[in-house]
């Protein structure tokens, strides 16, 4: 019997793990809309998962700033974009630029998801507690997918 075994470097763990983290935000992002509209639409209660849910987001938004960073200030995760020269550099003009964006417009939802969280959590009325979570958070994965449809 032959086993073969990967060795991970730090940056593919990183990598592996900022890929997680995004496919777990996902389902969460998915589940706490799908309760917002449901609660908007029927009236349901804000009840103690739908605040799970709310608070699920934000932490996995600020695990995936975490290791984004983490990821951004590594310089050998970056190995795919050596340049040879200033041609080859300002040929990949958008790779070079595209972090930066993308950084910037995490850190806005974020805030964005927060403010929500913020507002939500000051409401009595159960369907507006749905509203203003949904209103803030699809906001928030707007500008996520904007910033992940500049790749």
């Amino acid at each position: 019997m032959n086993l073969s075994f990967v060795v991970l470097e730090g940056s593919n763990i990183m990598k592996s793990l900022h890929t997680l983290i995004s496919i777990t935000f996902s389902i969460v992002a998915l589940w706490l809309v799908i309760r917002s509209i449901r609660g908007i639409r029927m009236g349901t209660a804000y009840r103690a998962l739908d605040k799970y849910l709310s608070y699920s987001f934000i932490i996995t938004l600020y695990l995936q700033l975490i290791f984004g960073l983490i990821l951004y200030a590594n310089p050998s995760s970056a190995g795919e974009n050596k340049y040879t020269g200033i041609e080859d550099a300002l040929k990949l003009a958008s790779k070079r630029f595209w972090p930066i964006e993308h950084i910037v417009l995490m850190l806005f939802a974020l805030m964005i998801a927060n403010l929500g969280l913020i507002v939500s959590a000051q409401t009595n009325i159960d369907k507006e507690k749905h509203r203003k979570i949904l209103i803030y958070y699809v906001v928030a994965l707007m500008m996520i997918i904007i910033s992940l449809s500049a790749i």
